[in-house]
């Protein structure tokens, strides 16, 4: 394969990736478990892709210069991986962020359920706890 294929490949698969990203910040916001595993599952093929794909054009230009149309595409891609990064980190500080959220809810729920379990209710009286106790 010539380096500009190769390079426009990689361009291909990193713009995949940045689709892929918006996808999963889609899907972890309105919480759909299922579609958000199979999606991580694909992002991380496209992620193994394009390392490979990266690796093959890193031992063709140690061989070969460049031309000026693979070089500005290597730009390209320096820029779309840029923003592949950024993403990566505000969907792990938007899933961080939920993870604390739902620890926080899970413990609540279990502390309220316990402290429920401590409630009985009075069989004497009217039958009703309430109004039994006046």
């Amino acid at each position: 394969m010539t380096m500009e294929k190769l390079v426009q490949k990689s361009l291909r698969e990193y713009l995949a990736m940045q689709d892929m990203l918006s996808q999963l910040t889609v899907l972890l916001e309105k919480g759909q478990t299922d579609a958000l595993m199979r999606a991580q599952r694909e992002w991380q093929n496209l992620n193994a892709q394009a390392r490979e794909t990266d690796r093959q054009m890193h031992v063709l230009m140690q061989d070969l210069e460049p031309s000026e149309k693979a070089r500005a595409a290597v730009q390209e891609k320096k820029r779309i991986m840029s923003e592949v990064r950024q993403q990566c980190e505000e969907l792990q500080k938007k899933a961080r962020t939920l993870q604390a959220l739902t620890a926080d809810e899970l413990h609540r729920l279990k502390t309220g359920r316990k402290a429920l379990g401590g409630y009985r209710a009075s069989n004497r009286g009217s039958g009703n706890t309430l109004l039994g106790s006046c």
